[in-house]
């Protein structure tokens, strides 16, 4: 695995880290502050939301979270095949 895809997966995992606290502290909503970081996290990484974060329900930004990292995954899967 390349190191920028060690990166990428780490900046995701952190993002993933984010939303799960904030789901477990009950913020339905991603409010300002959160979605600052998440883009910086993104944006640090190189991969850049395709949408605007802040108001979406978390539950649904963690999805996409999750999305990305299966996309990249399998990206490395067919690069190793």
């Amino acid at each position: 695995m390349r190191e920028e895809d060690r990166a990428r997966l780490r900046a995701l995992d952190r993002c993933l880290e984010l939303l799960e606290t904030a789901l477990a502290e009950g913020q339905v909503r991603v409010d300002g502050p959160l979605a600052y970081r998440l883009r910086h996290l993104l944006g640090s990484a190189g991969l850049i939301p395709d949408h605007r974060m802040e108001g979406r329900r978390t539950d649904r930004v963690l999805d996409d979270v999750f999305a990305l990292q299966a996309r990249l995954l399998g990206q490395e899967a067919e690069a190793a095949g």
